[in-house]
């Protein structure tokens, strides 16, 4: 973990929260040999739990990985199929929660019908989603504000005066969710004692990578922006119960919706302003400088590990 001080013994924690990959087959021997292999596996309680409900040519089952002791984070598994042959199977995986010794185990059953087990996925599964994720700890997700493009769609919510949730972008884009760690698991009735956190999770789809090149993943978080609101107006603002009542509104709504109360000119200059008052702590680029290691230490992305 890099050591970039919040506050007495915090730094940020950077992980991959899930991972899609999707491995296709050409219509040969391999394919049909991996479906005579794996078919009888769906029966085991051993391998796969659960059944739903797919269609004549796909079926999709949980895999038991029995290092985690939650099951609603077994590797979810879809496979579709043809004349008796693999077409492509798919995996969601949430690899912060595996850790390497899930993903060891989770390559003793896909070896029972692949050739190489996770190494196959490891060279030639394509990425088709990632969700990366940054734990704050010791920063209070209502201590700052965000700052986000002036073309994102915006969305914030609260739970009476405290701000809970940040949504920049559409569910069905690139989205980045940034949110309260502790009010997010009270919400769900979890317990939560690590203390004061704010998760900032980055989802990317269409990546264009096979799961051996995520190193190449572009730092997601570079659009992020914590500002602080000045205490003093623009230099050109001379009406200064303007910006009392923004800073007012910012407390309130929040900075996007503040912003968007604005006429077009002012709102620019606003923004401008604050841009000037970034957080010192936030230094995505330093952060990201990790990834490299998050991977390593997986081993998720290195197929000569599986050989």
């Amino acid at each position: 973990m890099i050591k970039i001080k919040y506050g007495k013994g915090h730094s940020p924690h950077l992980f991959i929260d899930r991972l899609v990959v999707k491995l296709d087959f050409l219509p040969n021997d391999s394919a049909s040999n991996t479906h005579s292999a794996l078919f009888p596996l769906f029966d085991d309680p051993e391998c796969f739990i659960g059944n739903k409900p797919g269609n004549g040519v796909e079926i999709q089952r949980n895999m038991v990985i029995e290092s985690l002791e939650n099951s609603k984070h077994y590797p979810h598994f879809v496979y579709r199929y043809a004349n008796h042959q693999a077409q492509w199977m798919r995996l969601t995986l949430h690899p912060r929660d595996m850790g390497l010794q899930g993903f060891e185990e989770l390559h003793s059953i896909l070896g029972m019908f692949t050739d190489d087990g996770w190494g196959d996925f490891s060279s030639e599964a394509k990425v088709t989603q990632i969700e990366v994720s940054i734990d704050l700890e010791g920063i209070s997700l209502n201590s700052v504000n965000i700052l986000p493009g002036q073309a994102k769609t915006v969305s914030v919510y609260k739970s009476g005066q405290k701000f809970e949730t940040v949504y920049l972008g559409k569910s069905k884009s690139n989205q980045t969710i940034i949110y309260d760690r502790g009010a997010k698991r009270k919400q769900k009735g979890q317990e939560f004692k690590a203390g004061i956190c704010t998760r900032i999770e980055r989802k990317k789809s269409n990546l264009n990578l096979k799961v051996y090149e995520l190193a190449k993943l572009k730092n997601p978080f570079s659009h992020v922006e914590f500002v602080a609101i000045p205490p003093v107006p623009p230099p050109n603002e001379k009406k200064t119960y303007i910006w009392e009542l923004f800073v007012e509104a910012v407390a309130y709504r929040g900075l996007d919706p503040a912003l968007k109360l604005l006429p077009q000119n002012k709102r620019s200059a606003y923004r401008k302003h604050i841009a000037t008052h970034k957080h010192q702590w936030w230094l995505p680029d330093i952060i990201w400088f990790a990834w490299p290691g998050v991977l390593k230490e997986l081993k998720l992305s290195d197929p000569s590990y599986w050989k």
